[in-house]
């Protein structure tokens, strides 16, 4: 029971509507949510004796490197619009949801044909393109454009 805070959760806090209260450990490492101090201290409790969830970390990784791509397209193409995606968060979310795909390609390349950094050089330029893409609508399918980044690459790093 050692460093554990218990208090109501303040406006601040994205919470399900009956959680009032909450029960932190330490500097907010660990933390539960409960409508009352008791339900949030037990789930804090099971919360820490659990096993951490397992992670496949291949798509996260995708995934950021994607919206990385993606960022530095929009970052130059600040205050276009982007009605016709809903909006940044749209645009984003149509480039990422390409990571699977990606993810299997990585998975049929020979590290020992391809020199440079998968999620940089890949993934990154692809998340940049597949924006630029989306933003133009020239028509181009995701499958060829990654594939004309493949050997690109494949040249670039022989």
């Amino acid at each position: 029971m050692k460093d554990i805070t218990i208090e109501l959760a303040g406006p601040d806090w994205r919470t399900a509507a009956k959680a009032r209260y909450y029960a932190g450990r330490g500097r907010g490492e660990e933390y539960a949510f409960g409508s009352t101090p008791v339900e949030a201290l037990t789930k804090l409790e099971e919360r820490e004796v659990s096993p951490p969830p397992k992670f496949d970390v291949t798509p996260a990784e995708e995934i950021a490197f994607l919206a990385l791509g993606a960022e530095d397209f929009l970052k130059e193409h600040r205050g276009a619009c982007l009605d016709s995606y809903d909006g940044y968060m749209g645009l984003i979310g149509e480039v990422i949801r390409h990571a699977p795909m990606l993810s299997d390609r990585w998975a049929r390349v020979n590290p020992e044909e391809f020199g440079g950094v998968w999620l940089y050089d890949v993934t990154e330029r692809f998340g940049r393109e597949w924006a630029e893409e989306l933003f133009h609508r020239t028509g181009v399918s995701p499958a060829s454009q990654l594939k004309s980044i493949i050997e690109d690459e494949m040249v670039r790093w022989q």
